[in-house]
């Protein structure tokens, strides 16, 4: 793709995410669920027991539960951090904190729990602020799945001589890197039997905050973005799988970490299932959940909903082809305060955690921390009536199936023109993230309209796996005139019909003749110094890496990103100092390093879209080599 068609992609997709995130979804209402003064707030796990009652876990240790009625009452106090339970009865509930697997029961009946029972303990942990046991599901067998995050940021001298427990190894794999295992099954998922034997199932995990268990049995696990995750995404676990993260490797019976490479690594590993594009489709992804309501949510039933840390939630399609588990995402809910299209309250920053109730409504448990995020409770509930949408996408022998919610205009959906459809991979690097290589546009070669207009086959010439395809289609319209809501999916391609597929899938080496991520001469725009130029190249960089956090009208979230617009103090820093930020990162405030993802002048370009759009005009400076 040369530089002008890039440009002029990236502008499409600006229009496109701008319409993503202040449109939201038509046919939802939000309602903000309020919660007793005594419950401190910081939800980390939602569930319901089998009387209908809501349960919750808060990051303060606690337990809660809430009637159907509306009433509730504390159950339990004093956990390390819990991030995931399973609700066995109306006075047994399951938890995952930092220390163990806990279960506490109330045995006389009186609304508190007074017993509790280690089910499971003994894997690595430390006083890091970020080590969390996150889960929990529970197979058909009863087995508990849960999955330990690596220690971030933290080094091998502070947790020698720090509080600890389990076993400790201080060697790195291939590389040092923000995220380490240097503590017994970091990095791993486990299984943990109803008699509490615990048998380790899947390693090379990074922050892995959503477990989740399809209605069939299979097992899905979100991770989040950073060093080795090019991006966040919903990766399908077996036994036996390597995930990516090298750190965690160390923990395997026999693996000389003084033989793997980084290519070897890249081999092993294994492709998501479901690729969710960094800054488009979040930043942060959370508990994956099915809508098993039979459309009592709406027209997406079997698919999968995730919430994400940076106020969204992305709704996915998942399909097995040729033994392989891929499938495509949408947006969902979006990030404006005021979706014209979704009635009820904004939707909350910080939501990692969901459930669907009985009803079918789904609930959303927001935590703030890490530099951002809110704290409370939302219920989502469909009002009846289906948006004009993408319903979902799948593949074909050489393209893709489209379907809508509603019957579409036949003749524009015959017009190849209405379609934009490229492809891009990642990297596979130990540096924080990704830049997007490969790009290209791909051309269509024939595009079939179904006799009832509510679906489309577009093929294409050149159909190749290994890639995440991305399609944009805002210019098709309904039989009634009326625009798709969110016109654009990301579709994660490991194998055509055929079989056909590289491995490991959507990532690659960087070759030696490539400019190093992040370095002078990776973009054209490295050599652009027209300040107009670089303000209109930032935006859709903007678009797609900076507002998920610092949100379209550059407002921010309260307590975590800037609020570019109302705290002039934000922008008062010469360039060289922002630049630092953008490249280094502010880890106080989960802002993380784009200096492995965007250019110096992909950079500067975001930078003159910021200052230009929110604060007072400014002539850009040269860079003082601080960045």
């Amino acid at each position: 793709m040369n530089p002008t068609d890039r440009i002029r992609r990236w502008v499409s997709l600006a229009l496109v995410v701008m319409t993503v995130a202040t449109t939201g979804y038509a046919g939802y209402r939000i309602e903000t669920v309020p919660l007793p003064g005594t419950l401190r707030g910081g939800l980390s796990g939602v569930a319901f027991a089998p009387d209908g009652a809501l349960v919750v876990t808060t990051r303060w240790g606690e337990v809660w539960w809430r009637s159907t009625s509306g009433a509730w009452r504390r159950f339990a106090a004093g956990l390390n951090e819990p991030m995931g339970l399973v609700v066995e009865s109306t006075r047994s509930v399951v938890v995952a904190h930092r220390p163990e697997l806990i279960r506490m029961v109330d045995t006389d009946g009186d609304g508190w729990a007074d017993r509790h029972d280690v089910v499971a303990s003994g894997w690595g942990e430390s006083s890091n602020y970020h080590e969390f046991f996150f889960g929990l599901r529970r197979d058909a067998a009863g087995n508990f799945l849960g999955a330990l995050s690596l220690t971030s940021g933290a080094d091998n001298k502070t947790l020698e001589s720090g509080m600890r427990r389990g076993e400790f190894d201080p060697r790195r794999v291939v590389a040092a890197t923000g995220h380490h295992a240097d503590l017994s099954r970091r990095g791993w998922m486990i299984r943990v039997s109803p008699q509490g034997a615990i048998e380790p199932v899947a390693s090379g995990f990074r922050q892995p905050a959503g477990v989740g268990l399809s209605p069939d049995g299979v097992v899905f696990v979100t991770d989040n973005q950073g060093d080795f995750k090019a991006a966040c995404g919903l990766l399908h676990v077996e036994d036996g799988d390597f995930h990516g993260h090298a750190s965690s490797l160390k923990w395997q019976a026999g693996f000389a970490a003084e033989n793997a490479t980084l290519e070897s690594l890249w081999r092993r590993s294994k492709t998501p299932a479901v690729v969710f594009p960094h800054g488009v489709m979040g930043i942060s992804a959370g508990e994956p959940v099915w809508d098993t309501s039979a459309g009592r949510f709406g027209p997406f039933a079997g698919q999968v909903f995730v919430a994400d840390f940076g106020r969204i939630v992305v709704r996915s399609s998942l399909e097995r082809v040729a033994g392989v588990w891929q499938g495509v995402c949408f947006p969902f809910l979006g990030r404006n305060d005021r979706a014209p299209h979704v009635t009820g309250d904004r939707l909350m920053g910080g939501t990692l955690h969901a459930a669907f109730a009985p009803d079918g409504a789904l609930w959303l448990a927001a935590t703030a921390g890490w530099g951002a995020g809110e704290d409370g409770l939302q219920r989502v509930v469909w009002e009846g009536e289906a948006a004009p949408e993408l319903r979902d996408v799948r593949v074909v022998d050489d393209g893709f199936r489209i379907e809508f919610t509603h019957p579409m205009d036949p003749v524009r959906l015959a017009e190849a023109a209405r379609y934009q459809v490229g492809r891009f991979r990642y990297y596979y690097q130990p540096i924080y993230g990704s830049p997007r290589v490969d790009e290209t546009t791909v051309p269509l070669r024939s595009v079939t309209v179904a006799p009832d207009a509510r679906s489309v086959v577009i093929r294409f010439e050149s159909f190749e796996p290994g890639f995440v395809y991305e399609l944009s289609v805002p210019e098709l319209r309904t039989a009634e005139g009326e625009s798709l809501l969110n016109p654009i999916a990301y579709y994660t391609l490991n194998r055509r019909p055929d079989g056909a597929g590289p491995s490991p899938g959507t990532t690659r080496l960087r070759r030696d003749d490539e400019a190093a991520p992040g370095s002078a001469n990776a973009s054209p725009l490295d050599r652009v110094t027209d300040a107009v130029r670089l303000r209109t190249a930032g935006e859709p960089l903007y678009r797609l890496y900076c507002a998920a956090c610092h949100q379209p009208d550059g407002r921010g979230i309260p307590g975590g990103a800037a609020n570019f617009r109302d705290d002039r103090t934000r922008l008062a820093k010469p360039d060289d100092i922002l630049l630092a930020s953008i490249t280094q990162g502010v880890e106080a405030k989960g802002m993380p390093a784009f200096g492995g993802i965007l250019s110096i002048g992909q950079r500067r370009a975001v930078l003159a879209y910021i200052r230009g759009a929110f604060g007072e005009e400014k002539q850009e400076t040269p860079p003082t080599g601080r960045e």
